[in-house]
């Protein structure tokens, strides 16, 4: 019997490959995070991640500094579908599970922040 040698085409990206497109300095972030599971380090790269999801006609209306008071429907402006979109992106680079009726539950950008540090307090150490 033959084994199947060819490259998987269909891997998942990695989480520097998703973090690719993103400031050097959220890539150092994310990288900061892997080695150290630096908490402030992943809050950095979930803020990228956001900010990246805001529509393109509010990026100019977006503090330099989102605070964990701003909403992420009404002070960003993201939509349900860029929400989702940004959620699969957060599963992907740190590698945790978010059901949708965990995201009923956040509104602010502190909100999921606490979430995702929850999160990942719960995987198993690297």
């Amino acid at each position: 019997m033959e084994s199947n040698t060819q490259p998987n085409h269909f891997a998942a990206p990695t989480p520097e490959e998703l973090l690719r497109q993103f400031p050097v300095h959220v890539q150092a972030s994310y990288s900061r995070f892997a080695a150290t599971r630096d908490p402030a380090a992943a809050d950095e790269v979930v803020i990228a991640i956001m900010r990246d999801h805001v529509p393109a006609k509010r990026q100019d209306s977006i503090p330099p500094i989102v605070t964990d008071e701003m909403t992420l429907t009404g002070d960003l402006g993201i939509d349900s579908v860029s929400i989702a979109d940004a959620v699969f992106m957060l599963e992907e680079v740190f590698g945790v599970t978010i059901a949708n009726k965990e995201l009923v539950r956040l509104r602010t950008i502190g909100d999921l922040r606490g979430f995702i540090r929850t999160k990942l307090a719960s995987l198993p150490a690297a």
